[in-house]
């Protein structure tokens, strides 16, 4: 019980907390709880309709480059397809954006340009 309460003085005395799933310290704050990352086919949105983009229509593009309704990692094109894949999606209309650019399915970290 020492230790703990030692401990716990050491981590006040050195500004370090825990919230929200993220550790801050006081020069660096680290995130580790963001949630699951969106799939790779929700990153692929018109541009004129970020985080807005017809799903529904979406699914029909996927199906009409080759690729299969509700497989949303995209594991039902093949490797060597994927290009073809893509550029399919390009001359839809589509961009693909990064993982990056989408964020994070928790809505604390999302950042609205990506959608199901």
């Amino acid at each position: 019980m020492k230790k703990a309460v030692l401990i716990f003085i050491l981590f006040l005395l050195a500004g370090c907390s825990y919230h929200d799933g993220c550790f801050y310290s006081p020069q660096l704050v680290s995130c580790v709880d963001k949630g699951e990352v969106f799939p790779s086919i929700s990153r692929y949105q018109k541009p004129y309709s970020l985080g807005r983009t017809d799903s529904n229509q979406r699914w029909k593009d996927v199906i009409s480059c080759g690729g299969k309704y509700l497989d949303y990692d995209q594991r039902s094109v093949p490797f060597e397809k994927q290009e073809e894949f893509y550029y399919c999606m390009l001359g839809k209309g589509y961009i693909h954006l990064s993982p990056a650019k989408c964020g994070y399915q928790n809505p604390k970290w999302d950042k609205g340009v990506c959608n199901f």
